[in-house]
């Protein structure tokens, strides 16, 4: 006996998307999540930090070259006295000063009346603030006092005298703007390109992919330069010249793809409904490449910051006072025996970049490949 279920019993079964079920498989990958979260802080580091900081990232404080990194405040102790008597010399003035509470008290006594202007040699100075002169009625005697400004270099400084961590929050937001700028760039480009090519073969697989073949055959800095000539120097031209020469390498992995889904049942049952080709790309061909597509992007964002820090080096890319990881990175290493901190800062910082976009490349690629569901 065959019982017919009521239908108001019936409980509709909502089915699951492509890409829902991709984010339900990505949430489960901890070392992808994980990895997602470190980019989003250095994400937010690089927007935010500069703004934060308490030293901008061109400011310059010619007493601070090269100090290490530290937690405790500059300057140091032993360092006070000696920049204050500096200054005593440059004023011409004489005495014993002393440091006490984060000040330090000259006494003045001369045969001739003092003059006010002394103040001027402290207060060009980047170690004392709100310097002041009490004199006597006579003028011929009084009390110099001087705060010591306490700063903080926790990542310490450069050759220059700028603050590194400053430099490092600059060098995040470049170099992760142009590497995901030009990556993206890359990607719609070469997803694109490359299953329109594979998908629809013959002459016209033929055609785009010599043009694939000729533009491989410019040299990238070539490219470079002449954008720059054209369109003047900055990080628009950087991140579009990486974007226009990376997504040639995209168009024939997603090309190759392509070739071997379109011989599969389900495209050709596609066909046999009656999709369309832009359909079938849209629907079927390309939401099937993603899984080394994405493994691929992963791999591209390092090798845009790679080649804007070769840019840079060149003298086609970022220029001072702003930075980029790459460029701290190459700084640093001249100066790794005498200044260590210069390079280790922003190769860590590189270096979690890198483990976290590998880290996610990895994740989203077992997330999209249908051949795991």
């Amino acid at each position: 006996m065959t019982v017919t279920p009521d239908p108001a019993e019936v409980v509709a079964v909502s089915g699951r998307s492509l890409w829902q079920d991709a984010w339900i498989r990505l949430r489960r990958n901890r070392a992808a999540v994980a990895s997602a979260v470190v980019l989003i802080l250095l994400g937010l580091v690089g927007l935010f930090g500069p703004m934060l900081s308490p030293h901008d990232h061109a400011r310059v404080y010619p007493q601070f070259v090269r100090v290490p990194a530290s937690l405790e405040a500059y300057p140091r102790a032993d360092v006070v006295l000696p920049s204050f008597e500096r200054e005593m010399s440059r004023a011409r003035i004489e005495g014993e000063p002393v440091l006490e509470d984060g000040s330090v008290t000259l006494a003045l006594q001369q045969d001739e009346p003092i003059d006010e202007r002394i103040l001027r040699y402290f207060q060009r100075s980047d170690l004392f603030i709100n310097p002041r002169l009490d004199l006597a009625p006579d003028g011929l005697s009084g009390t110099l006092t001087a705060e010591v400004g306490q700063l903080h270099f926790y990542f310490g400084t450069d050759a220059l005298g700028r603050d590194l961590m400053s430099r490092v929050f600059i060098g995040v937001r470049i170099s992760l703007a142009i590497g995901l700028l030009a990556s993206f760039m890359a990607l719609v480009i070469g997803v694109s390109y490359g299953a329109i090519s594979g998908y629809l073969g013959g002459r016209v697989d033929n055609v785009m992919m010599r043009v694939v073949d000729i533009l491989y055959s410019l040299p990238f800095i070539f490219f470079v330069i002449l954008l720059v000539v054209f369109f003047g120097r900055n990080l628009v031209i950087i991140f579009i010249a990486i974007g226009a020469t990376e997504w040639l390498d995209m168009a024939r992995i997603v090309r190759g793809q392509t070739l071997s889904l379109k011989r599969q049942e389900f495209v050709q049952a596609a066909e046999a409904l009656g999709a369309t080709k832009a359909g079938i790309l849209r629907r079927h061909i390309i939401p099937n490449t993603l899984g080394p597509v994405v493994v691929f992007v992963t791999l591209l964002v390092p090798k845009a910051i790679l080649l804007e820090s070769l840019l840079s080096f060149l003298g086609l890319g970022v220029q001072e006072p702003l930075t980029s990881l790459g460029l701290l990175i190459s700084e640093g290493a001249n100066n790794m025996r005498g200044a260590p901190w210069l390079l280790f800062f922003p190769a860590l910082t590189l270096t979690a970049i890198l483990f976290a976009l590998n880290f996610l490349g990895d994740g989203l690629r077992d997330s999209l490949d249908p051949k795991d569901r």
